[in-house]
């Protein structure tokens, strides 16, 4: 590649959105940023090695695909719509990245002048497209926010959906609010498919919890936690005991255990 020492020179020494970079065997050149996928894995960007022009200064970055491959990884496919496809067309270009075949394409024209903000903008597009994975994870919250609704339907428990009670520092919005026989129950869903965003969930459920309590409100505070998936892997469990101090923390699988909790 034109000037690669040089490139790496100034990528290991000057630019200061770069963590580490290093060769690839075809003549790329590998970038780490501090940019970081929903999962908290880190965004990679590539100078290219063009060997139709060796002897020429490169064109283009790109991510090679990676973030249409994380997409695809949990199960998100920006093309599933037109609609889809325009908002991340929009999205993109407004970083003045293009979308080709899958891979984002960061065009430029000057290696010393535009490879840093190049870095920067490529990777800022590249997140911009990794948000679409929020989306399908808001789809599959809802659907888990209607399960429970289903249950408590099937076990004849009266409920409201959405409630929001006062607390300490104002309206508290829980999920659900249960009748039993004696005890009225504010009712939390724990859901989550990755550890990033699983951490922030349960911060949200305990804010809640603690808020409730804080407010001396008489309801029992339930959480229903998703057990679909590895509970281990995606949830830390100082944040699962973190809400057990202010909540009763239940599996959605024991079906049994939430029904005589809410039915109570």
């Amino acid at each position: 590649m034109h000037n690669e020492s040089k490139i790496m020179a100034f990528l290991t020494n000057e630019a200061c959105m770069v963590r580490r970079a290093d060769v690839l065997p075809r003549g790329h050149i590998r970038i780490e940023t501090p940019f970081l996928y929903p999962d908290g894995s880190n965004v990679d960007v590539f100078v290219v090695n063009d060997p139709d022009r060796p002897l020429l200064p490169p064109t283009r970055l790109t991510d090679f695909g990676q973030t249409t491959a994380f997409l695809l990884n949990h199960e998100v496919k920006p093309w599933t719509s037109a609609k889809r496809r325009v908002q991340l067309q929009e999205a993109v270009s407004l970083c003045g990245v293009e979308l080709v075949g899958g891979a984002l394409v960061k065009p430029i024209t000057d290696v010393e002048k535009d490879l840093e903000e190049g870095i920067i903008l490529l990777g800022q597009a590249c997140i911009r497209m990794s948000d679409l994975l929020f989306t399908k994870r808001l789809q599959l919250q809802s659907v888990f926010s209607d399960d429970v609704e289903e249950f408590l339907s099937d076990a004849d428990l009266s409920y409201e959906v959405s409630p929001s009670l006062d607390g300490p520092f104002g309206p508290v919005a829980v999920d659900f609010l249960v009748r039993g026989r004696i005890t009225t129950s504010a009712v939390m869903t724990l859901f989550s498919r990755l550890p990033a965003a699983a951490h922030a969930s349960a911060n949200e459920v305990f804010r809640k919890a603690h808020d409730l309590q804080t407010a001396g409100r008489a309801e029992q505070r339930v959480t229903l936690l998703d057990d679909t998936v590895d509970v281990s892997r995606v949830y830390r469990d100082e944040d699962l005991r973190r809400i057990e101090t202010y909540s009763t923390l239940v599996p959605f699988s024991d079906r049994n255990t939430a029904r005589a909790l809410l039915a109570a």
